[in-house]
């Protein structure tokens, strides 16, 4: 069984691979920033080459020049760990499957050390010479106190499982008493175990730093322009606003630890123009037998107006991975309209106020994009639904008539920051 937790971060970096059949491919390798192994590698020669992907069973190892080391393995990985409280189980208990995949290689030398993080639960794997994998995972149970209450307990054992492990060697047992359950901390006592107590030591190679994550997060931003189309009704059912204009104005993309996922922020500017109609109070006067008798009667007169659109949206986009460096994205987002300033351009003088009044209020349904990537452009496609002001009913504030549909290329601005800087390829 294999696990994912594909990034497309698109972000290359020099490496090497080792196919199943022995051959080594040197060249660039998709970092994904992984958190759980793996569910393909995408490689490429030369930075001016197509990528190809490979899946985990067509591979021996990954390596990074600069970063993580992977190798194929098939690794007894317990099931049953858990530390998420909605999934804890009802007991203690293991559930061991023999899982392939692409591990994390934190030690290698006599003894190796591995590391799966399945969900939110990490596993580490050891394999000393002539021995069968330890494996040791955090995790958490539920037992059961009184009829209907369950308590959390703490079903991590590592240290009991470390000491029966290594129990011939006193420096391994040593350094197991007061590990932590910490990459380093386990580290430290195979490190023990290959230093004094291996039947043929050797180096022990170490790639804790490299697993480190670069950063947790990574900002990227840039400029957009675009021309968005309005369909907006006024109160008497006309037409306000159905035309297409520019916008432009700036972005930014907070992305996830994955890189799968980004928060997005937008403020834009926009023209917007449009006809409303004000009610004028006539007065006027008939004569009846002598007697005059005075009225008003509402005359309805038309304006033009132009105005400048002020829009902020914040939501969150779903990148996904296509061939040659690009992306797909779905997104989902709400916004917020201002009139920064108007101005009458026709129609009998009336006293305008920048307000929303004259555009439109979105409805509750989230705005939806799908956009493409390619380097640092963008191309994106986005609606917006807005409350029309003739239909009071519920359904009104869902769906509606109403809305803007806007085509929007953006040019990201500045460098990737999880582009690692240029280094050459390791030479065997």
């Amino acid at each position: 069984m294999l696990y994912a937790s594909s990034a497309f971060a698109q972000t290359f970096e020099p490496g090497l691979l080792v196919r199943a059949n022995g051959d080594t491919l040197r060249g660039e390798i998709e970092n994904g920033f992984w958190v759980e192994p793996p569910a393909f590698i995408r490689f490429r020669p030369t930075p001016a080459s197509p990528g190809q992907s490979f899946e985990p069973r067509q591979l021996r190892a990954v390596s990074f020049t600069a970063g993580r080391y992977f190798r194929y393995e098939a690794l007894p990985v317990n099931h049953a760990a858990e530390v998420t409280l909605n999934r804890l189980p009802h007991g203690y208990f293991t559930d061991i499957q023999i899982d392939s995949l692409l591990t994390d290689v934190l030690l290698e030398g006599p003894t190796t050390l591995f590391r799966v993080v399945r969900g939110s639960t990490v596993h580490y794997f050891i394999r000393r010479p002539g021995q069968p994998y330890l494996e040791i995972s955090d995790r958490k149970f539920l037992r059961q106190t009184d009829p209907g209450a369950w308590v959390v307990m703490d079903g991590n054992n590592y240290r009991a499982d470390l000491e029966r492990y290594f129990g011939d060697c006193p420096a391994a047992l040593t350094a197991a008493a007061k590990a932590p359950f910490t990459a380093p901390g386990v580290a430290a006592v195979v490190r023990a175990y290959n230093d004094a107590c291996a039947p043929a030591p050797q180096p022990t190679r170490s790639w804790l730093d490299q697993t480190r994550p670069r950063r947790r997060t990574a900002f990227q931003g840039g400029v957009l322009v675009g021309g968005r189309y309005n369909r907006i009704e006024g109160t008497d059912g006309t037409c306000i606003d159905c035309q297409t204009h520019p916008f432009g104005g700036l972005y930014g993309e907070l992305f996830q630890p994955s890189r799968t996922f980004a928060v997005y922020g937008e403020l834009s500017l926009s023209p917007l123009q449009g006809q409303e109609s004000v009610v004028n109070a006539i007065l006027t006067s008939t004569t009846v037998n002598g007697v005059t008798v005075y009225s008003y009667q509402n005359v309805y007169d038309h304006f033009n107006y132009r105005a400048v659109l002020g829009t902020a949206r914040l939501g969150l986009r779903y990148f996904s991975h296509l061939p040659h460096e690009q992306q797909l994205f779905l997104g989902f987002g709400f916004e917020l309209n201002n009139v920064l300033s108007i101005r009458q351009t026709a129609g009998p003088q009336v006293r305008l106020d920048a307000s929303i009044e004259h555009y439109g209020f979105p409805t509750l349904l989230p705005n939806l994009a799908l956009g493409w990537r390619a380097q640092r452009f963008t191309l994106s496609l986005d609606g917006q639904l807005y409350r029309n002001p003739n239909s009071p009913n519920l359904a009104g504030i869902f769906f509606s008539s109403n809305y803007a549909a806007r085509l929007g290329l953006s040019y990201r601005l500045g460098r990737n920051p999880d582009v690692a800087k240029a280094s050459p390829i390791s030479q065997p």
